[in-house]
């Protein structure tokens, strides 16, 4: 299933996994609309993306935001949450702040999304949401990650037959270079991402093109749904 010309809505596309999607699904002929909550990291990314990116300022976790973001839009083809507002912290150091901040991005957030961007999806298109694998590899300072990163598989499964013959998958992906990872001092940084490594069966971390690989994939695959893509080196297997 070819995206030329196929519209694709990616909400958490300023930076990272989502803004690496963004540049494939448009390197492969689809019109992208990026949506992030920051004006000027919206403006860096869509100039990142080339000419012809449509780019609008919603919040996730907003839903009358989200609500006016689809009526924009119009009808799509295509439609990927990479949004998350994430802490990674001990249960009982967790601030209940930013435990609703993590609730909000990954399940109140796709809520909204597929609530009002559904009546507007083609039959023949699909819903990729991406999740973690913190939620099938156990990981001290990430319970509540992966909590909701389950929850939307749950909400991912049930989807796929409510929404049918629209399509709903998840992407699981596991340790990734990204920016996230830019507020760790380079060498310990550097030390975790070689120990990562040696730990997994291909023997290294993912990397941008993997998971931008993954998601064009799951897009143009009409045989697939219900399903989590597991994009993390095998290491839910160590």
């Amino acid at each position: 299933m070819s995206l030329k010309d196929k519209q694709v809505v990616l909400i958490g596309a300023s930076s990272g996994m989502g803004l690496a999607t963004a540049k494939a699904a448009a390197e492969a002929g689809a019109k992208v609309t990026l949506v992030a909550r920051k004006q000027d990291a919206l403006e860096r990314a869509a100039a990142e993306v080339g000419l012809g990116t449509q780019a609008i300022v919603a919040d996730i976790t907003d839903e009358q935001a989200i609500q006016s973001l689809f009526a924009q839009v119009g009808t799509l083809d295509h439609l990927i949450t990479a949004a998350a507002d994430l802490t990674f912290s001990p249960i009982q150091q967790l601030d209940s702040a930013d435990a609703k901040n993590i609730i909000a991005s990954k399940i109140l957030g796709p809520f909204y999304a597929v609530k009002h961007a559904a009546p507007r999806l083609s039959k023949n298109g699909s819903i990729i949401f991406f999740s973690g694998f913190s939620a099938w590899k156990p990981v001290a300072g990430t319970a509540l990650i992966a909590a909701v990163d389950g929850a939307l598989a749950a909400f991912c499964r049930s989807l796929a037959v409510e929404l049918a013959p629209i399509r709903v998958n998840v992407m699981a992906p596991g340790v990734v270079d990204t920016q996230m990872w830019q507020g760790v001092p380079e060498e310990q940084r550097k030390a975790f991402f070689a120990t990562v490594s040696e730990q997994l069966p291909v023997g290294r971390i993912g990397s941008l093109k993997d998971m931008a690989d993954a998601a064009l994939y799951l897009m143009q695959n009409s045989f697939i749904t219900g399903t989590v893509l597991h994009v993390d080196g095998g290491h839910r297997l160590v």
